[in-house]
């Protein structure tokens, strides 16, 4: 700007005035542009993180809806008067027989992962894991079943093992009122996420604490991909959908993540722009575990705001340049026309092709008719003055004395 002001000095008024005006239009055409594609892209970048919490609510309501239909089969499965006599008798060949069949169908049509039949008295040992029937015998502390033990009814809600979390709904066995066992299923957040993503189109993560993850059973379950276990110090991603590149970008702490969660903002990825966002999750007992990463596909979002950024400049800018050419043209108009006129009236009244004649009215009520005016009258004295011979005295008059 400095550069330019400098330059205009050595330019013609005309010139200079109206380079003047065409920058200064074309920069607060830029300005404004700026401002009003800022603004934009905020509401728009508004709307974005408004759509990553409608994702936490879907990822919400779709954990209410595996509850509950986790619930209905659990009652299903405790009707079974050959599963339940198979369980009280504590056989546990015959209750495996009984229950294999149907965990293959569960696994197949609702994704269910893990069934549990569990010991009534306190000391919440295992009578038979269908997923793993190897494995039994051993203390369940799980939350979810602490809370259908105390409250004699459901106990629901996410749980951390050791290399996973799965969503886990308990219901005490009841027969003639009383608590004959506990029954347990269970299904893993990946399909949970899958399943989410379908509804809703976006990508999901969870990122656990790596204090609550055993180092041993994650490599043991993965083989070859634990290698993931060292993206970053304290935190592990431990289910992803399709978009997992920088979900470990973020660097805050998980366990001190507000009821709001973190938006993280835009992000480029695969030529795709994606909105993204971590969100606290706690476990059934309520033990903040981790967060859930939300990346919302914006690319076509994306691509409106910097279409809508280029049309704006181009817009303002354009009416800038009109504004300017419009401004110069009733400068010239207006003034600089009239004073070359008169510029060229005086330069050839100067040179005498044109005798000075009496001043004529004034040609309008403006500063630029007044100054016309005052010329006009100036050059008529002036030639008036010229015109009129100077006095001296007489001779004769000189010489005569008075006596």
């Amino acid at each position: 700007m400095l550069a330019c002001a400098r330059s205009m000095r050595h330019l013609p008024t005309e010139p200079a005035l109206v380079l003047g005006a065409t920058v200064l239009s074309l920069g607060l055409a830029a300005v404004g542009a700026e401002v009003v594609s800022r603004q934009v892209e905020a509401r728009v970048e508004e709307v974005g993180a408004g759509v990553l919490r409608s994702a936490v609510e879907a990822f919400s309501a779709q954990q209410r809806s595996e509850i509950e239909k986790l619930g209905a089969t659990l009652d299903a499965l405790m009707a079974s008067e050959q599963l339940r006599a198979a369980f009280l008798a504590r056989d546990r060949p015959r209750l495996l027989q009984l229950a294999l069949p149907i965990f293959d169908t569960l696994k197949d049509h609702d994704r269910i992962t893990h069934w549990y039949f569990h010991e009534p008295d306190l000391s919440r040992r295992v009578f038979l894991r269908v997923h793993k029937p190897e494995l039994f015998g051993d203390r369940v502390e799980r939350a979810t079943l602490g809370r259908a033990v105390e409250t004699g009814d459901l106990g629901a809600g996410l749980e951390l093992g050791r290399t996973a979390l799965a969503l886990r709904v308990v219901r005490p066995w009841y027969l003639e009122g009383k608590v004959v066992g506990y029954m347990e299923l269970a299904v893993e957040v990946d399909h949970f996420l899958a399943t989410l993503k379908s509804r809703t189109g976006d990508d999901y993560g969870l990122l656990v604490k790596k204090r609550f993850i055993d180092e041993q059973a994650w490599a043991a379950v993965l083989g070859p991909l634990a290698n993931s276990w060292n993206g970053r110090s304290d935190v592990l991603a431990i289910n992803t959908t399709a978009v997992t590149e920088g979900i470990l970008d973020y660097q805050g702490d998980l366990e001190r993540l507000g009821p709001a969660g973190d938006v993280l903002g835009e992000a480029v990825i695969g030529g795709r722009a994606y909105m993204r966002g971590v969100f606290p999750v706690s476990d059934a007992g309520g033990r903040p575990v981790g967060g859930l990463f939300v990346a919302h596909d914006f690319t076509a979002h994306h691509a409106a705001v910097q279409d809508a950024r280029r049309a704006t400049y181009a817009f303002l800018l354009l009416l800038a340049a009109l504004a300017a050419l419009g401004f110069a043209g009733l400068a010239r108009r207006l003034v600089f026309r009239r004073l070359h006129q008169l510029r060229r009236r005086l330069e050839r009244r100067a040179v005498g092709v044109i005798p000075a004649t009496r001043p004529t009215v004034m040609s309008g009520h403006d500063d630029l008719a007044r100054l016309e005016t005052l010329y006009e009258r100036a050059l008529a004295a002036e030639t008036a003055a010229d015109s009129t011979p100077a006095l001296t005295p007489s001779p004769s008059r000189a010489s005569t004395r008075i006596p």
